[in-house]
């Protein structure tokens, strides 16, 4: 049972990711640039308008877009490492990281048949270092809370 509810946490995710690569340009744009908006009003805030104003809201913009690209794709990690660990994978860590790549270029392949978006390449790979990112940021974890072992698989 705690099997099967771990690849259910996995694939409720991908459909996530999947819905969210399903939406139009226009509609993941207008999300992104939202979020890019309230970042600008946080740094005019924390930092000062001059501080914010020298920021273009461009890169504010590619910033989140590619940010959330790396956190959907850290949470799907930790989604199938936790998976592939409850179904006795002898290496969870690597397994799962090889699945987000495979996943992150289907998911890409999938944007060519959405309104104003298409597939990219530097997305996969973006995703990807998400991915290898949670995997890393997981065994530092384990390394400072002193569980990690050398022949524990990660």
């Amino acid at each position: 049972m705690k099997r099967a509810g771990a690849w259910l946490g996995a694939f409720a995710w991908m459909g996530v990711i999947f819905w969210m690569s399903a939406m139009p340009g226009d509609v993941s744009g207008a999300q992104s640039g939202r979020i890019a908006q309230l970042a600008l009003r946080a740094m005019a805030f924390l930092f000062g308008e001059d501080a914010a104003s020298s920021v273009s809201p461009d890169m504010i913009n590619l910033l989140v877009r590619k940010g959330a690209h790396m956190a959907e794709y850290a949470v799907l990690f930790l989604l199938y490492r936790r998976a592939l660990h409850a179904s006795g994978a002898r290496r969870p860590g690597f397994a799962a990281l090889c699945l987000c790549a495979c996943y992150a270029a289907t998911d890409e392949g999938h944007q060519a048949f959405v309104a104003d978006r298409g597939p990219s390449v530097v997305d996969v790979c973006i995703d990807t270092l998400g991915a290898a990112l949670a995997w890393g940021a997981l065994g530092a974890l384990r390394r400072m809370k002193g569980k990690g072992k050398r022949n524990e698989t990660v």
